[in-house]
């Protein structure tokens, strides 16, 4: 009898609560109880199945896609977008959900670190135009010679331009030829001026490339066929901000490692927030790899390559 009376008060709280929407406090006044007890016995009624809650949208899938991958790779977010057969189409809806979801992050004040990519220029184009007060945006990476759209330099101006933010650029080249080189510009001033400025960024907004004879990095002529080879050959199969990893998402033994003007994956691995915006099926090592390389805190990717990406993990 006793079980009986505490199922009927279970049935009855859930029903004043789900169904005819009263608060837990206007619950307690009316049945006489704590706000506290109302809490405990509608988290009874979820744990033991008398309540169950459905979202009955086909999207329900990508949440859970999304639910997988932060349990897998440690992630803070995981936000899974539905496929499009269209690379174009992704990577605009890409860059308009990564964009929405920035801006949550951005204040009066705020430092925002940026890469380079195509993906990451839609990101840029779907910024919401806002006068801010203070903001900075930084580049993170060198740019490409030849002005493609998804040169780092763009990138950063578009996005600093909506955000009515100054803009601080690499004034150098992804790559450069000798090391030599390299320590060269770390050490002109106005360069350790910015990299000081990506060590306090608020949060950093990457793209993941992949390591293949069609790249982007060949197919702007920055890396020629031959130095993508040797990548593959010394296992490369992804990029973030010119650092070349492995399956594992360690730096691979590549001279490239040591030419790019950039942050270095321990610089990134360093910061709160590192948002990575990537999808389409044949990036999906690559983003595997990146999630391995402990650099990524925040993913935005689509549904099937979330899917490809929990299948590489379970076959490992």
């Amino acid at each position: 009898m006793e079980q009986d009376l505490e199922l009927t008060e279970k049935v009855h709280i859930a029903w004043l609560y789900y169904m005819e929407n009263l608060t837990q406090a206007e619950i307690a006044d009316r049945l006489g109880l704590t706000r506290l007890m109302v809490h405990r016995i509608l988290q009874k009624c979820l744990q033991e199945g008398l309540v169950q809650i459905v979202i009955n949208h086909p999207q329900v899938y990508c949440a859970q896609l999304g639910s997988q991958l932060e349990a897998v790779f440690g992630l803070k977010n995981a936000v899974v977008i539905p496929s499009s057969s269209q690379p174009e189409v992704l990577k605009r809806n890409l860059g308009a959900v990564s964009a929405r979801l920035i801006a949550r992050w951005i204040s009066n004040g705020t430092t925002v670190a940026v890469g380079w990519g195509s993906t990451l220029a839609e990101t840029a184009r779907y910024v919401v135009r806002k006068n801010y007060d203070n903001v900075t945006v930084v580049s993170l990476v060198g740019g490409m010679t030849k002005s493609a759209g998804n040169n780092s330099y763009e990138v950063a101006l578009q996005m600093a331009d909506a955000l009515n933010a100054v803009c601080y650029n690499y004034m150098a080249p992804m790559f450069v030829d000798t090391t030599e080189d390299r320590a060269a510009i770390l050490r002109l001033r106005h360069i350790q001026v910015l990299q000081q400025l990506v060590r306090r960024a608020s949060l950093a907004v990457v793209g993941v490339g992949e390591v293949s004879a069609e790249c982007t990095l060949t197919k702007t002529g920055v890396l020629s066929p031959a130095e993508v080879e040797d990548l593959m050959q010394a296992g490369a199969v992804a990029d973030i901000l010119g650092n070349f990893i492995d399956l594992n998402g360690r730096l691979v033994d590549s001279d490239l490692n040591q030419r790019v003007v950039g942050t270095s994956l321990d610089v990134l691995a360093e910061m709160e927030n590192v948002f990575a915006v990537a999808g389409g099926l044949r990036k999906a090592q690559a983003i595997s790899a990146a999630l391995r390389s402990g650099c990524i805190t925040n993913l935005i990717t689509d549904a099937e390559t979330a899917e490809q990406i929990l299948q590489l993990n379970r076959a490992r």
